[in-house]
Protein backbone atom coordinates (compact mmCIF):
# COMPACT_ATOMS: atom_id res chain seq x y z
CA UNK A 1 0.00 0.00 0.00
CA UNK A 2 2.83 2.44 0.88
CA UNK A 3 4.49 1.76 -2.48
CA UNK A 4 1.33 2.80 -4.33
CA UNK A 5 1.07 6.03 -2.32
CA UNK A 6 4.75 6.88 -2.88
CA UNK A 7 4.43 6.23 -6.63
CA UNK A 8 1.27 8.37 -6.78
CA UNK A 9 3.04 11.24 -4.98
CA UNK A 10 6.05 11.04 -7.32
CA UNK A 11 3.82 10.97 -10.42
CA UNK A 12 1.87 13.97 -9.09
CA UNK A 13 5.04 15.96 -8.43
CA UNK A 14 6.43 15.21 -11.87
CA UNK A 15 3.09 16.11 -13.45
CA UNK A 16 2.94 19.43 -11.62
CA UNK A 17 6.52 20.19 -12.58
CA UNK A 18 5.79 19.53 -16.24
CA UNK A 19 2.64 21.65 -16.14
CA UNK A 20 4.62 24.65 -14.88
CA UNK A 21 6.83 24.38 -17.98
CA UNK A 22 3.89 24.63 -20.41
CA UNK A 23 2.82 28.11 -21.49
CA UNK A 24 -0.10 28.29 -23.91
CA UNK A 25 0.57 31.94 -24.82
CA UNK A 26 4.39 31.68 -25.15
CA UNK A 27 4.64 34.99 -23.32
CA UNK A 28 4.66 34.16 -19.63
CA UNK A 29 7.25 35.75 -17.38
CA UNK A 30 8.37 34.40 -14.06
CA UNK A 31 11.13 34.53 -11.52
CA UNK A 32 13.59 31.66 -11.32
CA UNK A 33 16.54 31.76 -8.94
CA UNK A 34 15.98 35.47 -8.38
CA UNK A 35 16.21 36.33 -12.09
CA UNK A 36 13.38 37.41 -14.33
CA UNK A 37 12.90 34.96 -17.18
CA UNK A 38 10.65 34.73 -20.20
CA UNK A 39 9.65 31.45 -21.78
CA UNK A 40 11.13 30.95 -25.22
CA UNK A 41 9.23 30.84 -28.45
CA UNK A 42 10.52 30.94 -32.00
CA UNK A 43 10.86 34.77 -31.95
CA UNK A 44 13.26 34.99 -28.98
CA UNK A 45 17.01 34.59 -28.61
CA UNK A 46 18.95 33.72 -25.48
CA UNK A 47 21.43 36.49 -24.58
CA UNK A 48 23.84 36.67 -21.66
CA UNK A 49 24.66 39.83 -19.73
CA UNK A 50 27.39 40.14 -17.09
CA UNK A 51 29.45 42.75 -15.32
CA UNK A 52 27.96 45.71 -13.49
CA UNK A 53 24.38 44.49 -13.76
CA UNK A 54 21.88 43.77 -10.96
CA UNK A 55 21.04 40.20 -12.05
CA UNK A 56 23.65 38.76 -14.37
CA UNK A 57 22.57 35.79 -16.42
CA UNK A 58 20.96 34.66 -19.65
CA UNK A 59 17.67 36.11 -20.81
CA UNK A 60 15.31 35.28 -23.64
CA UNK A 61 14.59 38.43 -25.63
CA UNK A 62 13.49 39.50 -29.08
CA UNK A 63 16.41 40.18 -31.44
CA UNK A 64 14.69 43.48 -32.30
CA UNK A 65 14.93 44.64 -28.67
CA UNK A 66 17.66 47.00 -27.52
CA UNK A 67 20.47 46.49 -25.06
CA UNK A 68 18.56 48.83 -22.74
CA UNK A 69 15.59 46.40 -22.83
CA UNK A 70 17.96 43.57 -21.83
CA UNK A 71 19.45 45.69 -19.04
CA UNK A 72 15.92 46.40 -17.77
CA UNK A 73 15.14 42.66 -17.79
CA UNK A 74 18.29 42.10 -15.72
CA UNK A 75 17.22 44.64 -13.10
CA UNK A 76 19.30 47.56 -14.37
CA UNK A 77 22.94 48.47 -13.96
CA UNK A 78 24.73 48.90 -10.66
CA UNK A 79 25.92 52.31 -9.45
CA UNK A 80 29.43 51.27 -10.47
CA UNK A 81 28.55 50.71 -14.16
CA UNK A 82 30.48 52.75 -16.73
CA UNK A 83 27.88 54.39 -19.00
CA UNK A 84 30.56 54.74 -21.70
CA UNK A 85 31.06 50.98 -21.95
CA UNK A 86 27.78 50.22 -23.71
CA UNK A 87 25.29 51.66 -26.17
CA UNK A 88 21.77 51.37 -24.71
CA UNK A 89 20.09 51.79 -28.12
CA UNK A 90 22.06 48.95 -29.71
CA UNK A 91 19.67 46.39 -31.23
CA UNK A 92 20.35 42.88 -29.85
CA UNK A 93 20.38 41.31 -33.32
CA UNK A 94 22.84 38.42 -33.45
CA UNK A 95 24.77 39.32 -30.27
CA UNK A 96 24.79 36.49 -27.77
CA UNK A 97 26.45 38.21 -24.80
CA UNK A 98 27.14 41.64 -23.34
CA UNK A 99 29.48 42.86 -20.62
CA UNK A 100 28.91 46.12 -18.72
CA UNK A 101 32.26 47.26 -17.37
CA UNK A 102 32.86 49.14 -14.15
CA UNK A 103 33.87 52.76 -13.77
CA UNK A 104 37.56 53.46 -13.37
CA UNK A 105 38.42 53.78 -9.72
CA UNK A 106 41.25 55.83 -8.33
CA UNK A 107 42.78 54.32 -5.21
CA UNK A 108 43.52 57.41 -3.12
CA UNK A 109 46.83 56.54 -1.49
CA UNK A 110 48.44 55.07 -4.61
CA UNK A 111 47.52 57.09 -7.69
CA UNK A 112 47.30 60.85 -7.88
CA UNK A 113 46.12 61.25 -11.47
CA UNK A 114 42.95 60.07 -13.21
CA UNK A 115 42.83 56.70 -14.87
CA UNK A 116 41.35 57.09 -18.33
CA UNK A 117 39.89 54.32 -20.42
CA UNK A 118 40.82 54.15 -24.08
CA UNK A 119 38.01 54.72 -26.56
CA UNK A 120 38.27 51.92 -29.15
CA UNK A 121 36.31 54.07 -31.62
CA UNK A 122 38.79 56.98 -31.62
CA UNK A 123 42.11 55.74 -30.18
CA UNK A 124 45.28 55.56 -32.22
CA UNK A 125 47.25 52.33 -32.46
CA UNK A 126 49.78 53.76 -29.98
CA UNK A 127 47.04 54.55 -27.44
CA UNK A 128 45.61 51.04 -27.78
CA UNK A 129 49.11 49.60 -27.38
CA UNK A 130 49.49 51.49 -24.08
CA UNK A 131 46.51 49.73 -22.44
CA UNK A 132 47.77 46.25 -23.25
CA UNK A 133 47.01 45.37 -26.86
CA UNK A 134 50.02 44.20 -28.83
CA UNK A 135 51.22 46.48 -31.63
CA UNK A 136 49.72 44.21 -34.28
CA UNK A 137 46.40 43.94 -32.39
CA UNK A 138 46.25 47.72 -31.95
CA UNK A 139 46.83 48.31 -35.67
CA UNK A 140 44.27 45.60 -36.51
CA UNK A 141 41.69 47.43 -34.35
CA UNK A 142 42.32 50.70 -36.18
CA UNK A 143 42.17 48.96 -39.58
CA UNK A 144 38.97 47.11 -38.66
CA UNK A 145 37.36 50.33 -37.40
CA UNK A 146 38.34 52.17 -40.60
CA UNK A 147 36.83 49.41 -42.75
CA UNK A 148 33.70 48.59 -40.71
CA UNK A 149 32.86 51.71 -38.73
CA UNK A 150 32.64 52.23 -34.98
CA UNK A 151 32.31 49.38 -32.51
CA UNK A 152 28.79 49.20 -31.08
CA UNK A 153 29.51 46.88 -28.14
CA UNK A 154 32.69 46.05 -26.24
CA UNK A 155 32.31 42.42 -27.34
CA UNK A 156 32.61 43.50 -30.99
CA UNK A 157 36.36 43.89 -30.43
CA UNK A 158 36.58 40.09 -30.73
CA UNK A 159 35.56 40.43 -34.41
CA UNK A 160 39.03 41.88 -35.07
CA UNK A 161 41.47 39.31 -36.41
CA UNK A 162 44.00 38.40 -33.72
CA UNK A 163 41.82 39.37 -30.75
CA UNK A 164 40.17 36.49 -28.99
CA UNK A 165 38.22 36.02 -25.81
CA UNK A 166 41.35 35.88 -23.64
CA UNK A 167 42.56 39.31 -24.79
CA UNK A 168 39.05 40.74 -24.57
CA UNK A 169 38.59 39.44 -21.01
CA UNK A 170 41.94 40.88 -19.92
CA UNK A 171 41.33 44.35 -21.38
CA UNK A 172 37.56 44.88 -21.35
CA UNK A 173 37.68 47.13 -18.28
CA UNK A 174 40.33 49.34 -19.91
CA UNK A 175 38.33 50.22 -23.02
CA UNK A 176 35.14 52.14 -23.72
CA UNK A 177 32.93 53.11 -26.67
CA UNK A 178 32.45 56.83 -26.03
Amino acid sequence: MYKVIIIAVIVTIIGLFLLTKIDPTNATSGIVNGETTTLVDEDLVNVGITGQITHTGNYDISPQSTLNDLIDMAGGTTDNADPNSYTPTLVIGSHSAFYISKKSEIPEPIITEDIAKVNVNTATADELDEVGFSSSQAQAIVDYRNSNGDFQALEDIMEVSGIGEKTYMALRDKICLV
